[in-house]
């Protein structure tokens, strides 16, 4: 007989190659495909968890499990701030819109509660490390699908006819003939900028630069952190070796999509993560202080001399342009207020997911057009997770979704062990001194990851808001991390 648990966690497990659809006969390629994998796979793991209750007599001991997950702190505080989620959807001022969403963005309450179910169900089908390795590494493939998207989609451009004609503003537009090479032949489905084109920054299979380097910082936890579990021994394999190669890939596709908010989002959680590992080991600390100055100071000289031709010269020098006059700080800015106008407004439920736009045509700001020049960051979001939930789901929805961290580092540091001489002397009581300091060393890089991953999230979130492959991951990361804090021995 099939084994229903086994099916459903299959489906999980399939997830994260979602990352790479694109649906081309779409008006947005980049989002509706995803959207639909994404649910569809949710609803088959749950259709199967429920058959494998019915069918395989396990439902006394998963009703066990299923009240012993519902009692861990970081499950309830993210069931908090969905259902709040959802109350807000309910009281906001289009209900439906706030459920069910729309077809171009495909999010509202309803893809709020997929996410948790995803969540819930990681939790209750992934037991055991082995598990969540195998889901980091099908999602490192999804991510290097997703990097190989966006270099063909500029590969066809190499060989491709191509018209030159003058744009809005004098800029010259690349328009394509529909002939060309054997690689335009090859690609010419595929969506994308030319490598050469001005300003050309890397969007992948997502579409969105500032989204690819979000995504690419959560690709670049997941190789780190095999390397320091599953490979922890066995540093210059051949498998470390492969996601020693895959780790240069995502920096670079980070690089290439040159997102400021996304770079100082991971300036941040690597600053932390030195500093985490400065603070457990003495073995460490000098040169990690040394380490974490020098790259405080080289990220500070970059950005003040942001102007100049040797840094303008380097890949992704976007980011270093990093200041309150930038035109798309300004547009936020003004965008931030009217949230917060809004806010004012309606503050215990807000809006309602989606609803925004009703806050921007309510309180709109005529600074808005004069900052853009031109441009606008598109008006449907705060551009901002914090304002977008402070303005659509009210204080309640702002508080429970800081609550969700709030709660991880409560119970990260009270199930990790900071104090990493304590298990030096514990290991050499047991005459096996050598082998338990590297394992510790290992063990201390591994709590370091798991302890500056959020920092990035909510850092880059002051500016940014979040999409379904930001959500899908940072759901991941929590029902991750509370398997990790539920372990017998957290190592």
């Amino acid at each position: 007989m099939i084994n229903c648990f086994k099916v459903s966690r299959f489906f999980l497990y399939l997830i994260p190659l979602g990352i790479v659809i694109v649906i081309t006969s779409t008006l947005f390629p980049f989002i509706v495909g995803t959207y639909v994998w994404f649910r569809t796979l949710v609803d088959l793991a749950l259709i199967f968890f429920l058959l494998g209750l019915l069918f395989q007599d396990k439902l006394s001991e998963m009703s066990r499990r299923l009240l012993s997950v519902f009692k861990k702190p970081l499950v309830i505080a993210v069931s908090v701030f969905v259902f709040i989620f959802v109350l807000a959807c309910f009281f906001g001022v289009d209900p439906k819109f706030s459920f069910w969403s729309n077809f171009e963005r495909g999010e509202g309450g309803l893809q709020m509660i997929h996410l948790w179910l995803f969540f819930i169900l990681l939790i209750l089908l992934f037991k055991d490390e082995k598990d969540w390795q195998r889901l980091f590494i099908i999602a490192i493939i999804g991510g290097l699908g997703m990097a190989l998207y966006g270099v063909a989609a500029s590969l066809k451009y190499v060989d491709a006819e191509i018209i030159i004609r003058d744009g809005p503003g004098g800029i010259k537009e690349q328009l394509l003939t529909g002939k060309g090479g054997p690689l335009y032949q090859a690609f010419r489905g595929f969506v994308g900028p030319p490598f050469s084109g001005p300003s050309y920054r890397f969007q992948g299979s997502i579409g969105n630069p500032a989204y690819v380097a979000t995504y690419a910082i959560f690709m670049m936890f997941y190789v780190a952190y095999l390397l320091v579990s599953k490979y922890k021994n066995r540093l210059f394999s051949f498998g470390a070796s492969a996601l020693w190669f895959l780790m240069v890939v995502f920096v670079a596709v980070f690089f290439a999509a040159a997102t400021r908010g996304a770079f100082l989002g991971l300036i941040a959680s690597v600053f932390v993560f030195v500093g985490y590992l400065a603070f457990s080991s003495r073995r460490w600390r000098k040169w990690l202080v040394v380490g974490g100055l020098g790259l405080v100071i080289l990220v500070m000289l970059l950005i003040q001399f942001k102007n100049t031709p040797l840094v303008k010269s380097l890949p992704g020098s976007r980011i270093f342009d990093i200041s309150i006059s930038a035109e798309t700080f300004q547009t936020r800015w003004v965008i931030w207020g009217i949230a917060f106008s809004g806010f004012k407004e309606r503050p215990i439920l807000g809006w309602g997911p989606e609803n925004f736009l009703n806050v921007f045509d309510g309180y709109f700001d005529p600074r808005y057009s004069i900052a853009a020049k031109g441009g606008f960051e598109w008006f449907d979001r705060a551009h901002s997770i914090y304002f977008d939930y402070l303005a659509e789901t009210g204080i309640l929805g702002f508080l429970s979704f800081l609550g969700i961290f709030a709660v991880f580092y409560w119970q990260f540091f009270s199930k990790t062990r900071i104090n990493a001489e304590q298990k030096f002397l514990e290991a050499d009581k047991r005459g096996n001194k050598q082998k338990s300091i590297v394992n510790s060393q290992r063990s201390i890089v591994s709590n370091a990851l798991l302890f500056a991953l959020p920092v990035a999230y909510l850092v880059q979130g002051i500016v940014l808001f979040d999409v379904l492959p930001i959500y899908i991951n940072i759901f991941l990361f929590l029902a991750f991390v509370s398997y990790k804090f539920n372990k017998q021995q957290y190592e």
